[in-house]
């Protein structure tokens, strides 16, 4: 777990936004099959890229 917490903490914005877009992609593709697992994915995508907005801000502004 702190592996996980560690990367999210070490990656830059920019790449965490392209992982919230790959996730995002991956949604919309199970979608039609899978609606629940996709909602969840949903979700994920826009908690990783509110939290990358957050850090890019973080770091321009400091």
């Amino acid at each position: 777990m702190t592996k996980f917490l560690s990367f999210f903490k070490t990656t830059s914005s920019l790449i965490l936004i392209l992982i919230s877009f790959g996730i995002g992609v991956l949604a919309k593709l199970v979608e039609i099959k899978f609606p629940d697992i996709a909602m969840g994915l949903q979700i994920v995508t826009f908690i990783v890229f509110v939290y990358a907005l957050i850090k890019f801000f973080n770091s321009r502004f400091k």
